[in-house]
């Protein structure tokens, strides 16, 4: 058997990971993703939130004015619906994506290229329809602090 083969051969069942591995590799694999991004995307989303009003000059000014008026936490506004979410989500790509490789193989050992990038169109379908709500809300999360600092002496009823 060529190296080229082995590559693309399936391990025996045995050596696999189990779902629970999987849901829990994929949980942490999204939750140390979120935390480490998520200003970044605070920054992107606010960014692109201001209308032409120039309350950010770009994002280090974005994240830093969110620092001063909210501290350092304040760059994780909406973060909790992410943080809540992205097990779940991460945990259905993941099972999502291996049972199609699953389901696709043709002769029980290999894969070909067409249905490893077939099983993860799939995956990604499964992923979007638990994602897509989701970051609906942690944008108008994060574009809350916004506009509170866009109007600071206005009351919001």
């Amino acid at each position: 058997m060529s190296t080229k083969d082995l590559s693309h051969s399936v391990p025996p069942s045995s050596s696999r990971p189990s779902v629970t591995a999987k849901l829990i590799n994929g949980g942490v694999a999204g939750l140390v993703g979120v935390t480490c991004v998520f200003p970044i995307d605070l920054a992107k989303t606010r960014l692109q939130n201001q209308h032409g009003k120039d309350i950010y000059k770009g994002m280090i000014d974005c994240l830093m004015k969110t620092a001063r008026a909210d501290g350092f936490l304040g760059m994780y506004r909406g973060a909790a619906v992410n943080l809540t979410l992205v097990t779940p989500e991460k945990a259905i790509k993941l099972a999502a994506n291996d049972f199609f490789r699953q389901l696709l193989m043709e002769d029980g050992m290999q894969r070909n290229l067409k249905m490893e990038m077939l099983a993860g169109c799939g995956a990604g379908i499964c992923q979007v329809v638990v994602t897509c709500p989701m970051e609906m809300l942690k944008i108008q999360l994060q574009d809350a602090g916004r506009l509170g600092e866009a109007y600071p002496n206005s009351t919001w009823d």
